[in-house]
């Protein structure tokens, strides 16, 4: 189990290091379009499709499994709270394996939708340069694909040590 938890938790940081460097890429390919349209009256070709079809991609949906490996996602407990600690275990065990559901369905069209779009070399051409596409629809199956791990790994540890394990904790 440690190994699969240590492999887990590399896959997931290496998720939200290169989601972290695109948040970078991002700040810096903007400030370098806005610098050139401004100084050399020219913005840099391309600026608009990358930053939404690749930066802002990676941002939003690699480090999903990272949020939930310490279990840092919203949740609102106005009634869970008050319950019996087994049973808000209980329900916390149901509702991860609901997202489980949920993410999993998600990672399966995107994987398909990203099949799809590499068949047909999809691209962008924005002020007369072609940019591919088509890498960028791995993105969101590789984030969803990684919390759905995360989320098995956990109820996996619940169902091992039964309702006495807390699924919110960190692993």
């Amino acid at each position: 189990m440690q190994a699969i938890e240590k492999a887990l938790g590399g896959a997931i940081g290496g998720a939200t290091l290169v989601s972290a460097v695109a948040l970078v890429l991002m700040m810096v390919h903007i400030t370098a379009d806005v610098a050139a349209k401004f100084f050399l009256s020219s913005p840099l070709p391309g600026t608009i499709a990358i930053v939404s079809n690749y930066y802002m991609v990676a941002v939003v949906f690699l480090p999903l499994a990272f949020a939930e490996r310490g279990s840092k996602h919203i949740s609102v407990e106005i009634l869970v709270e008050r319950l019996a600690l087994p049973v808000q275990r209980r329900l916390n065990a149901c509702a991860s394996l609901y997202a489980a559901v949920i993410f999993g369905l998600l990672t399966w069209r995107g994987v398909e939708e990203a099949l799809r779009k590499t068949q047909v070399s999809t691209f962008i051409i924005e002020q007369d340069v072609r940019i591919d596409t088509w890498p960028a629809f791995y993105l969101m199956p590789i984030g969803t694909g990684l919390i759905v791990a995360a989320l098995v790994y956990k109820l996996a540890r619940y169902g091992i040590r039964g309702a006495e394990f807390d699924v919110d904790r960190a692993f």
